[in-house]
């Protein structure tokens, strides 16, 4: 998924970034090595997860592009309007039926920054409710231009807009 998501992310040389869910960091590296001002934040709520993406990306961490903690995206706090692009893959970020989690990303986002949100599954009909889903709690959030886009059969990826 990593090779499918980081085109979509249109990352600059100074860009910030999070990841939300960074798994054993795969697209932390990919984005890390595009980064020679920017930064990537990549958090993850398991320790053992945080610990293979700590290890795999060692050298951008001691570059200074790349940050993996160990924290639950509802205790993460960040400077108000930091990043320019805000990105999960496989996380459901909606489990609750709150705003709290829209709100926190329109908040950590720039004017004309960018969520992107990927997800993989076989069941295409599947997908196709998870991104009417997503798209409509983005809307409502205050997020605009929430699109989903078919990288394959089994991979959709929604984004949008902080306006």
């Amino acid at each position: 998924m990593a090779r499918l998501t980081i085109p979509r992310l249109g990352i600059r040389e100074h860009h910030q970034l999070l990841e939300i869910g960074c798994g054993n960091g795969t697209a932390v590296s990919a984005v890390a090595e595009r980064l020679a001002t920017g930064t990537i934040l990549a958090i993850d709520r398991s320790a053992a997860t945080v610990a293979r993406a700590t290890q795999r990306n060692a050298d951008h961490i001691a570059r200074g592009v790349a940050r993996i903690v160990q924290v639950d995206l509802a205790d993460l706090v960040v400077p108000a309007g930091h990043f320019h692009t805000i990105f999960a893959v496989n996380v459901n970020l909606f489990q609750a039926n709150g705003t709290e989690t829209v709100d926190f990303l329109r908040r950590a986002l720039r004017r004309r920054g960018r969520l992107v949100l990927g997800y993989g599954r076989r069941d295409a009909d599947h997908l196709y409710a998870q991104a009417e889903r997503t798209c409509t709690r983005l809307y409502s959030g205050g997020l605009t231009g929430a699109v989903a886009d078919w990288a394959s059969a089994n991979c959709l990826f929604v984004t949008a807009e902080r306006a």
